[in-house]
């Protein structure tokens, strides 16, 4: 197992500082941005409790093809993914090397259309402060998980509120988690309900589809361009390898790990390692 991982911690570290391939530069009309974050464990020794290390995961798409099957019974998947991560403690913006990369394979970037998919964490919204027409839509995954939490004790409104969710009705979302609040007698509850109503207003033009409102502002929408919500599978894929089996990791071996399953997705890793003289 060490022997493993000192292989894949030299061949990550190798990878990094070169460019396998140098492809021809591609033009798009609209690139897609789902970004979440992950936990994992952190290697250190004599420590009793447990510590945890999170992780950026920005996944970069040009849309989406059908994997196998026809019509509503059709598998979908991403077309030419990039992942890429970061360490979240690290001093460099993870939405800085997601433009670096961009610019390895795509040109005219400040003509091309982005929409960012995730949840209202600040480090994903803060992608439209590097791309100019840029929009930034809340994740619908994570936002249905949070209105079943939030409205748990008020079990009524729930099914309403995630019509209006589906409708991309903002504010009858709003007015269902009022009436939720001025229906429960627990001050604390009611306070909260306030509160997530109040922030889910500051973003409202996010809770609606990015189709509608690129429609709005005269883009043209292609009929296959799906609703986003990939990144929660993404995390999965990274997860399962790096979290999910009680495994700690230093901060040189997590950055190994992701690194290579970020090419291993991205079916390039093979042709990658040929290039390597790793003996």
């Amino acid at each position: 197992h060490e022997k493993i991982r000192h292989v894949l911690i030299q061949a990550s570290e190798t990878l990094r500082k070169r460019i396998i391939e140098k492809p021809t530069k591609k033009r798009v009309r609209l690139l897609f941005f789902e970004a979440d974050g992950l936990w994992t464990g952190v290697q250190h020794r004599g420590r009793k409790t447990k510590r945890k290390r999170e992780t950026h995961l920005v996944v970069v798409h040009e849309g989406w093809e059908i994997r196998q099957g026809s019509g509503d019974k059709a598998d979908y998947r991403l077309k030419n993914p990039m992942y890429i991560t970061m360490l979240a403690n690290s001093k460099e913006e993870i939405w800085e090397q997601v433009m670096l990369r961009l610019l390895e394979k795509y040109e005219n970037l400040n003509k091309t259309q982005f929409v960012i998919n995730g949840d209202l964490a600040p480090w994903i919204r803060r992608g439209t402060e590097y791309f100019r027409k840029a929009i930034y839509q809340y994740d619908r995954f994570h936002l249905k998980r949070e209105v079943k939490q939030m409205l748990n004790t008020s079990k009524e409104y729930v099914a309403q509120a995630l019509d209006y969710i589906d409708q991309n009705n903002p504010e009858g979302l709003f007015e269902t988690i009022g009436k939720a609040a001025e229906k429960t007698k627990c001050m604390d509850k009611k306070q909260k309900l306030l509160g997530f109503k109040w922030n889910l207003q500051k973003h409202a033009d996010a809770l609606v589809d990015y189709r509608q409102r690129l429609k709005r502002q005269g883009v043209d929408v292609s009929p296959s361009w799906r609703g986003m919500g990939a990144a929660e599978s993404n995390v999965d894929l990274f997860k399962l390898r790096t979290a999910k089996r009680g495994r700690s990791w230093s901060e040189r071996g997590i950055k190994a790990i992701f690194h290579m399953l970020g090419l291993l997705y991205e079916n390039v890793l093979h042709n990658s390692i040929k290039q390597l003289d790793l003996s």
